[in-house]
């Protein structure tokens, strides 16, 4: 028998030539009936890359190519819209499920259902090209950010990823393709810290629970999820420390995503009072420190503190409104701008390096010391003297 040189050709029997393809995400697997010559191999590689032509255009008829096979008929009941980008990416979804971490799965399924499909769905798998590409990445508003757009791509990277392994397209259009860096256009801040006085004023707040989640936060800096998941077992009244090690993200309680997320929180003063307060509430009622006062349960999510009782106390402290992730920005503003020492903040934080911490806060410092620049003043001031005098 003779031998081909290409992959998806080789000689099944005496008589036959075996092709192997995919069609529709399906393997295919259809003979020829040829003597396996060198010269019917030749025809059968040349015929298996006109199949493959047909099918990267869409105009591959099974039937034509091979009448009577059994997988004419149960690949051609598949839908041709499968080959849409929305039916492909629903598919990677549904492949990666039993892969991915739940929050990370929700994030997904966000992206696609909310941006990519509104945005590219109907368009032909073999129609999205490089200036498909283009078209979706100048979609997207000016302010939003490269990295933004990135994460965004990766599900339809993904997605394409998986039609070029099953022959659906030849290549992925977005292999080696990243935005760069864009200029931002009226971005918000993100940082936003209260004032030292703002937070004085928030103990106001008629509600006790969240007067005492609003005092530990701005006093610990922890993220709210970290916040939503804290137990009473966490906290060390001996060494005045409480230990970070889970967290509650998109409805599962989990981990903290980085090593440096697992830590132990020194406890200020303010923290520890907010503890002894919260423990008539819930230190007997359950595993967590931290309630909604109308369930008497832990928080279900930021969102049902921004919901309601987050408001309420913003209102009655006379405050401007700015989202609760902002007391950890808070905490670190102020706890740097009161002196203390930046890897001792970051640590506090969960950042993984000190310099995440210095780049992100280090501009409010000024603003918030009323005589910054004094104590490097003082150094030079014996010297100005003496060279005035002399």
């Amino acid at each position: 028998m003779g031998n081909s040189r290409q992959g998806g050709v080789r000689a099944a029997s005496e008589s036959s030539i075996a092709l192997d393809f995919y069609y529709r995400g399906k393997r295919c697997r259809e003979r020829v009936k040829l003597e396996p010559t060198p010269r019917n191999l030749r025809y059968c590689e040349n015929l298996l890359g006109q199949i493959k032509v047909e099918i990267e255009k869409g105009t591959f008829d099974y039937a034509t190519h091979f009448p009577g096979s059994k997988s004419a008929r149960r690949v051609a009941t598949r839908p041709a819209a499968l080959d849409t980008l929305e039916l492909v990416l629903n598919r990677w979804l549904d492949q990666k499920e039993p892969e991915l971490e739940h929050s990370s799965m929700i994030g997904y399924r966000r992206i696609v259902k909310n941006i990519l499909v509104p945005r590219c769905g109907a368009i032909a798998l073999r129609d999205f090209d490089r200036i498909a590409q283009k078209a979706l990445v100048a979609s997207f508003d000016e302010s939003t950010s490269a990295k933004r757009i990135n994460n965004v791509l990766g599900p339809l990277r993904g997605a394409l990823d998986e039609a070029v392994a099953d022959d659906l397209i030849p290549n992925n259009p977005l292999d080696g393709f990243r935005v760069r860096r864009r200029a931002k256009a009226n971005a918000r801040e993100e940082v936003d810290p209260f004032t030292p006085q703002e937070v004085q004023s928030m103990a106001a707040c008629r509600e006790a629970q969240v007067r005492n989640y609003c005092q530990f936060n701005f006093a610990t800096g922890l993220r709210t999820s970290e916040m939503i998941g804290l137990c009473w077992s966490d906290i060390d009244w001996g060494k005045g420390t409480v230990k970070i090690r889970r967290a509650w993200v998109m409805g599962k309680m989990k981990a903290p995503k980085t090593e440096s997320g697992v830590r132990e929180v020194q406890l200020l003063q303010p923290a520890i009072d907010a503890l002894k307060a919260q423990r008539a509430f819930t230190q007997t009622a359950g595993e967590f420190v931290f309630h909604d006062p109308k369930s008497n349960a832990r928080w279900a999510s930021d969102q049902t503190i921004r919901a309601g009782d987050w408001q309420r106390a913003l209102r009655q402290a006379g405050v401007r409104y700015r989202y609760p992730y902002q007391m950890r920005h808070t905490f670190a503003s102020q706890a740097l701008s009161a002196g203390e020492n930046v890897m001792w903040v970051a640590r506090q934080m969960g950042h993984r390096d000190w310099t995440i911490t210095a780049k992100k806060y280090g501009r409010w410092i000024p603003s918030m010391v009323p005589d910054a620049g004094s104590k490097a003043e003082a150094v030079w001031a014996p010297r100005t003297a003496a060279a005035a005098i002399s």
